[in-house]
């Protein structure tokens, strides 16, 4: 069973810092084509950019992530589940290192992703980095 979010009075996910969420569990940052771009200075010439670690268009602010230990508590392979359909790549960090800036971290599930959650506060140039 997913981990569930508090909600407001709308039904829509509250910021929260979940306590399920452990320091040491995988919180996952999918890749997409979006997050790369042209840089000459780079060997490859392309490179991740800090835009992977902002914000996304969602509602409260916060940056969309999967949760890895909710992923494989339903017996799927984490690796797979998040570059699934249209995803080539991912990074993961630990809940802790986030919570270390300052970050809260959360279950957000939506309709099409039980496992989606957020990662919510102020993103700075430095954060990103």
């Amino acid at each position: 069973m997913p981990l569930r979010p508090p909600r407001d009075a709308n039904g829509n996910v509250v910021p929260h810092d979940h306590p399920e969420i452990l320091d040491q569990h995988g919180v996952i940052r999918r890749i997409s084509e979006e997050h790369i771009v042209d840089d000459e200075k780079c060997s490859t010439g392309r490179r991740i950019s800090t835009m992977l670690f902002r914000a996304s268009s969602g509602p409260n602010g916060g940056m969309s992530v999967d949760l890895q230990s909710e992923i494989e508590k339903d017996g799927h392979d984490a690796t797979e589940y998040v570059t699934t359909p249209r995803f080539f790549g991912s990074v993961r960090l630990q809940a802790g290192q986030y919570r270390g800036l300052g970050f809260r971290v959360g279950a957000d599930p939506i309709p099409t992703n039980e496992y989606h959650g957020e990662v919510w506060g102020t993103f700075t140039k430095g954060s990103a980095e």
